[in-house]
Formats: C-alpha cells, sequence, structure tokens
C-alpha cells in the first residue's frame, strides 16, 4: 500500500534564506518519488519501511540541515539534523537509518516521532510537526525559524 507525505515549507527567517539542494528516496518498499508543489514538496512511497530525506542550505552557504521522514511498521516518522558539513549529503546521511553505522538514526526512525524542534549551531529553530500523521495521505510541515 503507497504513502504520500505533501511537506509544507514554511521560512519565518527574513535574515538568511534557505534553498531545498537535494531530494532523495530509499529504495525499500518499491522506493518512491518526490514532485515539488507550490508552497512544498510531495514524497510517494511504495510502502511502509522507506523513507526520503530533503537538505536545505543556506543561500550564502554557511548553514545546512536535513530532514528526513518515513512510514516505519505503518506508522510515519520524521528526525531532523542540523549543523551539516559539506560531506554530508542525503545519499551519505539516508541509509545511516537502516543500518547500524549511527545507531541513534535508527533509533530515531524506529521511534515514530510526529514531531521535533532543534536548535541549530546559531540558534535558529527548525521544526516539523505532522498535521495529518494517521493514513496513508501523511502531511508535514517544516518551519525555518
Amino acid at each position: 500500500m503507497s504513502y504520500t507525505i505533501e511537506t509544507h515549507v514554511h521560512k519565518n527567517s527574513a535574515n538568511k534564506v534557505f534553498d531545498c539542494v537535494e531530494q532523495c528516496v530509499w529504495y525499500y518498499a518499491n522506493g518512491g518519488t518526490w514532485a515539488t508543489t507550490s508552497d512544498g514538496f510531495k514524497l510517494t512511497m511504495g510502502g511502509s519501511g522507506t523513507a526520503g530525506l530533503l537538505r536545505f542550505m543556506s543561500q550564502d552557504g554557511q548553514e545546512a540541515f536535513f530532514v528526513a521522514m518515513g512510514v516505519h511498521n505503518y506508522k510515519p516518522w520524521v528526525d531532523i539534523i542540523t549543523g551539516l558539513g559539506n560531506d554530508v549529503t542525503g545519499v551519505k546521511a539516508l541509509p545511516e537509518y537502516y543500518n547500524d553505522t549511527n545507531p541513534p538514526r535508527v533509533a530515531s526512525r524506529e521511534s515514530q516521532r510526529t514531531s521535533q524542534s532543534i536548535n541549530s549551531i546559531t540558534n535558529r529553530v527548525i521544526s516539523v510537526n505532522y498535521t495529518v500523521a494517521e493514513g496513508n495521505n501523511l502531511k508535514l510541515d517544516i518551519t525555518i525559524g
């Protein structure tokens, strides 16, 4: 059974502009695809057991973070990682949610958290919240403070 996560991006920060610089999808459960929408992105996945990741970077290239999201055991999950170095891409990070090289990332997936708020190294608040967390057509808000 397929799942979608409609992701709305809210940018509250006037002093720094962030762009989505990478979209990736894990290949389990028949993988998935990303589409761009008028106010964000839509992840379509082949079933429970896979995920996608959006990596954001400030236009000056000095600050980056990613939001990983997916469905595990038929329930949504989300995770935010801030303070990324230039070598931490989504292609590098997304597999860590599914192997034992980074146990905290596996634990984040398995916790099936539906909201999270993190202060970045510059004290910027990055928040995510599933506004629809039941069923197959999920909705997620990402707020960049």
